[in-house]
């Protein structure tokens, strides 16, 4: 397992006379952001069944992961922060993690991040003797791989929020592979602190693969030296769209020959966007059974203009269960973005019902908000429902008026025919 070589710094070596690497050859898994425990309580409220499945499925992930590293004979495993989901860390929750790791038997690495919280009773469920975790100070680990050293380098979050650059502090050797492992926030704009950084901070610093945490989307931000985000390993709302996993990093000649992602995620949510121009109702649930993925949760953006739109608004909830009956999937979210089949420019124009509908609409969509929930609470029903109104956001206070006004409109075309 682990040698005894350790610094509490990095060692830092200055030569001006070139160093051939031994040629190292190995496989790793990367993931990060696992957030075990996390209880995804706003959609458990809504969809007790969901937020369920959705809870169990962070810990499938990574039991995935774990199966992954086994199948492969992988032979080191770096977590990059982020493993619990902050006061959701239970003894349960640690102990699953715990026995994950204690069937993983090989050497895994862990940088906690900002969601990783000491706590008072964590020694009473120890992690297996193959697992290490960084501390807060800049840290140097070898590792013996198939009979060549690997070398490590990470630290810790000291607190839930630190504006320090942690992995500007990292520096590693030029005679061995080396892998950093941080949690940070790699050229962000934002004002959180969560450790920022820059790329130009991880360049030129003998490591040959930033094993990166905290940005919870997949990317790969540059080659030479690898810099990873492996992105969360299990979505966990609609903005959370797309595979998730970690990456199987192969090294040859101590050089990282392959990076391949492997999706782990056990529930998948899913982006479609649907045209409804020239189709019927069945036309447009086959489509959506041909592009959702068995098992995933969709947000559904339905665009176009065509006849089932005052379908689409007079029965979203049916569309739904016709949807999920269809594809053997959840609908998380309908946006209906579709018109009606007439000429909405036209309508508006003249001195008729249907221009002082379309006039009236605009008017509204464009009141403040306060002034927006006002003019909805105006009946007595209404106002004894003021606070569903109020937890609206924005677009679904417009959107109400325009559903408003588009079955008005398909009302007053009925009627013409």
């Amino acid at each position: 397992m682990f040698t005894d070589i350790y610094s509490a710094r990095p060692d830092i070596h200055e030569t001006n006379v070139p160093v051939t690497k031994m040629g190292t050859n190995f496989r790793f898994i990367h993931c990060a952001d696992l957030h075990l425990g996390s209880r995804f309580s706003g959609i458990s409220a809504k969809d007790p069944a969901l937020g369920k499945r959705l809870t169990e499925s962070v810990f499938r992930s990574f039991e995935r992961i774990v199966d992954t590293a086994i199948s492969e004979n992988v032979d080191l495993m770096v977590i990059s922060g982020d493993v619990f989901d902050e006061e959701n860390e239970t003894p349960s929750t640690r102990y699953r993690f715990a026995k994950e790791l204690e069937r993983l038997k090989i050497p895994c690495m862990i940088s906690l991040g900002n969601h990783d919280h000491k706590r008072s009773w964590e020694k009473s469920i120890p992690f297996p003797e193959n697992v290490y975790v960084f501390p807060s100070e800049p840290t140097r680990r070898m590792l013996d791989v198939n009979g060549e050293k690997v070398e490590l380098l990470g630290r810790s979050f000291p607190s839930r929020h630190t504006s320090e650059n942690l992995a500007a502090s990292l520096k590693g050797s030029v005679e061995m592979f080396t892998i950093a492992v941080v949690h940070c926030d790699l050229d962000s704009v934002s004002d959180e602190g969560y450790a920022p950084c820059k790329l130009s901070d991880l360049l030129g610093k003998n490591v040959d693969y930033w094993a990166l945490g905290h940005i919870h989307k997949r990317s790969e931000l540059y080659s030479s030296p690898h810099v990873i985000y492996p992105g969360n390993i299990q979505g966990r709302n609609p903005k959370e769209s797309g595979e998730k996993g970690a990456y199987l990093v192969t090294v040859s000649n101590n050089s990282v020959s392959k990076l391949r992602f492997i999706p782990t995620q056990d529930i998948l949510w899913q982006d479609l966007v649907i045209d409804i121009g020239g189709k019927d109702l069945f036309t447009v649930i086959d489509e959506i059974r041909n592009k959702a993925k068995k098992g995933s949760v969709l947000s559904l953006s339905m665009i176009g203009k065509g006849e089932i739109d005052a379908v689409l608004r007079l029965d979203p909830a049916g569309f739904s269960d016709r949807i999920s009956a269809a594809t053997g999937c959840m609908v998380s979210s309908i946006d209906l973005r579709t018109l009606p089949p007439m000429d909405l420019y036209a309508l508006a124009e003249g001195n008729h019902l249907a221009a002082n509908i379309i006039g009236t609409a605009k008017r509204i969509s464009m009141m403040e908000r306060t002034e927006l929930i006002d003019t909805i609470c105006r009946t007595k029903a209404s106002a004894e429902i003021r606070y569903v109104f109020e937890n609206m956001s924005d677009n679904e206070l417009i959107s109400l008026v325009t559903n408003a006004e588009m079955l008005i409109l398909e009302k007053l075309s009925e009627g013409s025919r």
